[in-house]
Formats: structure tokens, sequence, C-alpha cells
């Protein structure tokens, strides 16, 4: 009886175990907003409105539109050059790159819904 309990208790656990969370999930979002604050808003608009200072410098609340929050987290673990080498390189330390990334999840704009070119928009 006690090896059945043993084998039903661990399948019981192999079946709640899931995959660990990825470092760039981790982030805390507050942080991120005081490190885009620090770091970034000289040239980015770091909240859900406004104008970047500079033209070139992306909106925060667009960029994970066309940059993916892992390919940015990692680029930024990593020291990477971002924006075609307009960017300054940054090293984070403790993880803040995970908690700007998590800020930026937090403030996306929704992309704009397309116009519908099918049969029931034609009147």
């Amino acid at each position: 009886m006690r090896i059945i309990l043993a084998i039903a208790g661990a399948l019981g656990l192999a079946a709640c175990s899931t995959e660990p969370t990825p470092a760039w999930q981790m982030g805390d979002p507050e942080v991120g907003q005081q490190v885009a604050r620090d770091l970034c808003a000289d040239c980015h608009a770091i909240d859900r409105t406004g104008d970047s200072r500079n033209s070139a410098a992306p909106p925060f609340r667009t960029i994970l539109a066309t940059y993916p929050p892992e390919w940015l987290a990692t680029d930024l673990h990593t020291g990477q050059a971002i924006a075609f080498r307009r960017m300054p390189v940054f090293h984070f330390g403790e993880g803040h790159e995970y908690d700007l990334v998590a800020y930026l999840l937090s403030i996306q704009e929704a992309p704009s819904p397309r116009p519908s070119t099918g049969p029931a928009s034609q009147h």
C-alpha cells in the first residue's frame, strides 16, 4: 500500500511541475518605471501619453510592437547596441533590464484595429 501511495504522490508532483519563468518575465514594473525616468526620459516618452524629446526615439508605449520583450530583455542584459546603434549601451545590473521590460509591458498601447476589407464592410 505504501508503494502505491508513493507512486501516486510522485505522479501528482510531476503533474504540478512547470517550466521555470524566464528571467525577462520576472521584473518589477514599478522599479522599471524609475529606471525609465532615470535613464531613458531624456530621449523617450516613457509614459502612456506624450511625445519623445528626441524625435528619433520611439515612445515607450509603442516599442514592444516591433521589438519582442524577450529580445529586448536579452539585448539589454547582454549590453547589445539597440536601435541601429543610435541608443547608448547601458549596463543595468541587479536585473533592472527585466524591470524596465516589465514596465514597458505595462504601458503598451493596444494595436489599432485594421479596417475590415471583407464583404460585410461594403455598402
